[in-house]
């Protein structure tokens, strides 16, 4: 995967993420929060660990090992994720487009949360990072239809359409 590639397929993460916050913002409070029983609860808490996975990747892309979870109480609702979230997409974007194909291979290493050391190319860890994002976002889209809304499509090759990329 080169450069452009990885700057497409970060595009789509920041379009599908941006599909799914805007979605959301219609649900009552009551069902932002409701506990569905699934991997993280609720909307809310699915959207949070999404929000933190991606800020975590990014610090580790940048060599720092964060020790810090998101709690899910620091988002009191959709418009707190989304602030966060705006921030975030903006230093993602920064980082991808100062990107080159020869960084894309570099291993970088860091620290998880237990002490356990890894490393992995960069581009291995971005490819992980949309893949991660795209799973959770897949819940929250059962989750809307749960609460009985209808959620958005964010297939990537939508995405590719509403984009205008040559097929």
């Amino acid at each position: 995967m080169n450069t452009q590639e990885i700057q497409t397929l970060f595009t789509y993460n920041d379009w599908a993420n941006r599909r799914i916050l805007a979605a959301v913002r219609g649900l009552e409070a009551q069902d932002f929060i409701r506990d569905l029983r699934t991997s993280y609860s609720s909307v809310r808490g699915t959207l949070v660990h999404v929000l933190w996975a991606e800020w975590l990747w990014l610090q580790r892309w940048q060599g720092e090992s964060p020790k810090r979870v998101f709690v899910t109480e620091e988002f009191p609702d959709a418009a707190a994720i989304e602030a966060a979230w705006t921030a975030l997409a903006r230093d993602q974007q920064t980082f991808v487009n100062n990107l080159t194909d020869e960084r894309l291979k570099n291993r970088i290493s860091y620290e998880n949360r237990r002490g356990e050391r890894w490393e992995y190319p960069l581009v291995h860890m971005m490819q992980h990072l949309v893949n991660h994002s795209t799973y959770h976002r897949g819940q929250v889209v059962t989750l809307l239809r749960q609460l009985g809304h209808t959620p958005p499509a964010t297939d990537f090759l939508v995405f590719l359409d509403e984009a205008g990329f040559p097929s």
